[in-house]
């Protein structure tokens, strides 16, 4: 089933028009009688479209239901990137089944996120979570400075290439908050001020990942944990 994001869906019946209308006529080539899923941020519905014109598209609410919500809390505090692979970060994120994602500002990170950059990551937030299916659109934070991280999670991780040894990822709730660094990772002393913070520090293997890389194996490995 072809799905798409709107804000807000009242009544029996909507209508698209402008950018939505233009993705679902000209983009997915739609016709009268096609079945669509309308994600909004608090249900999801079940849509046929019945009118097309050059102007608007009309569909018909034909079954809904309230958005399915995790039954974890999953936030990933993500050092900032350089703009592809921060995007990339938030798409992936998305994909699986985060919750919460806040932008931290470390000594080796990018230091200036613009407030257009939330738009830009809802945005991808949101085609992600169409494309995997899931229903719930991850809430994007305004950015913190690590010292000011302020996590009050049943487990908080991380992920640290200068760990020595192995230590792998386990989970005791279903509550978890990680922070993932940035290319060249932390500096000893942010090691420190999270460890205070009551990060626990893991290093599932010993290969030193990209972050971009790091953003989707270490989260991934932590959702199985979720499961």
């Amino acid at each position: 089933m072809k799905r798409i994001w709107l804000d807000e869906v009242s009544g029996s019946s909507c209508e698209l028009r402008d950018d939505a209308h233009h993705y679902v006529k000209t983009v997915l080539r739609s016709r009268e009688g096609d079945i669509f899923g309308i994600l909004t941020p608090e249900k999801f519905c079940t849509a046929k479209i019945t009118q097309i014109t050059n102007k608007f598209t009309v569909l018909e609410i034909v079954e809904e239901c309230p958005v399915k919500k995790p039954d974890y809390r999953l936030s990933v505090y993500q050092c900032v990137l350089k703009r592809e692979y921060m995007d990339f970060a938030v798409e992936k994120y998305a994909e699986l089944g985060v919750t919460e994602i806040t932008p931290v500002i470390s000594a080796r990170s990018m230091k200036d996120v613009k407030d257009k950059s939330f738009n830009r990551y809802h945005d991808i937030a949101v085609k992600a979570v169409l494309q995997s299916e899931n229903q719930h659109v991850p809430i994007i934070n305004p950015p913190v400075e690590l010292a000011d991280i302020t996590a009050d999670h049943e487990e908080k991780l991380f992920f640290y290439e200068r760990k020595e040894g192995k230590e792998p990822v386990k989970l005791k709730g279903k509550n978890a908050a990680i922070i993932i660094g940035c290319e060249g990772g932390f500096e000893e002393e942010e090691a420190e001020i999270l460890k205070s913070k009551g990060f626990r520090v893991v290093s599932p293997f010993k290969p030193v990942l990209k972050a971009e890389t790091a953003a989707v194996v270490f989260t991934g490995l932590v959702r199985m944990e979720l499961e």
